[in-house]
């Protein structure tokens, strides 16, 4: 006798099953088995030689030289309005790792590698969306580092980098999970279940890559909606805040909406006008923020 099964229940099974995929990779991820698919050689090679207390700087700088493309991204990101304002270019390696220090060579590197993925990836179906994942983490780190500096609620570097990874969890989502390639079919429920879960999963990736705490302690809690008094850090609130403004000038949402429902805004003491004015006399900053983590 033949079972009927309502399209209903199908959707209800598949979502289930997509949630056990999920709580799969955190447990992976949580165990430190972080497998990234087509990582570049020379991401590897950065993490090792910055992992080594021993390594001078020249080393360092001889790693990453060893990828002309990588070499290349760190010297614009070390020229960069934000990060060099004086007319003087930083013409070597060695000088543009030491004006960027360790945590942000490695984060460059790490975001570099994801690009890498969009280009070197086998599945091709995957290529629109890292590209969409890398855009977005980009602008949330351009405006991350703008409201540090501007509310110094954090170290602007440290915002950067936050920016950059906050999203990393909702790209191992994108490449571990089986029948992925329909992105623009997936339902509201599948897309809240990845909101729900990318920042625990990326939490265990940055610790697994040994980032500092108060970054991976940020994009963990990127997603904690209404986190006791002092519970919540200036770092989170500028991430949370970034992300926010972000959506807004990725999907022009209200600026009024957007601060009124968000408590990291009133923490940080900006208004809607307040944001609209950063965001309009910092916009060429960004602009040249976001270029110079782009690829070449």
């Amino acid at each position: 006798m033949a079972t009927n099964v309502s399209p209903t229940s199908d959707i209800r099974a598949g979502e289930s099953d997509r949630k056990a995929v999920i709580r799969k990779l955190s447990l992976e991820v949580a165990a430190g088995e972080v497998r990234l698919p087509s990582l570049p050689d020379i991401a590897a090679r950065v993490q090792q030689v910055l992992e080594d207390p021993r390594a001078a700087r020249t080393r360092v700088a001889q790693v990453i030289g060893a990828d002309a493309a990588l070499a290349a991204r760190i010297l614009r990101l070390a020229n960069s309005a934000f990060l060099n304002p004086s007319t003087q270019q930083i013409p070597d390696l060695q000088q543009a790792v030491t004006r960027l220090g360790t945590q942000l060579v490695r984060c460059t590197a790490m975001a570099f590698s994801v690009q890498q993925m969009e280009l070197d990836n086998g599945d091709a179906s995957l290529r629109p969306h890292i590209r969409q994942l890398w855009r977005v983490g980009a602008l949330v780190a351009a405006i991350a580092y703008v409201l540090a500096r501007e509310t110094r609620a954090a170290k602007p570097d440290e915002a950067l980098m936050t920016g950059l990874m906050h999203n990393i969890g909702e790209l191992y989502i994108t490449v571990g999970a089986p029948g992925r390639a329909d992105f623009d079919g997936e339902s509201e429920a599948w897309k809240q279940l990845i909101r729900e879960w990318h920042p625990q999963i990326a939490g265990s990736i940055l610790t697994h890559w040994k980032f500092p705490r108060a970054i991976i302690a940020a994009v963990a809690d990127q997603n904690t909606e209404n986190p006791e008094t002092g519970s919540t850090s200036g770092l989170t609130d500028v991430l949370v805040a970034a992300v926010a403004l972000g959506s807004s000038v990725l999907h022009h949402e209200p600026l009024d909406d957007i601060v009124t429902a968000n408590p990291a805004f009133e923490r940080l003491r900006l208004s809607a006008e307040d944001c609209k004015r950063l965001l309009a006399s910092a916009a060429a900053q960004i602009t040249a923020l976001r270029a110079a983590l782009a690829s070449t």
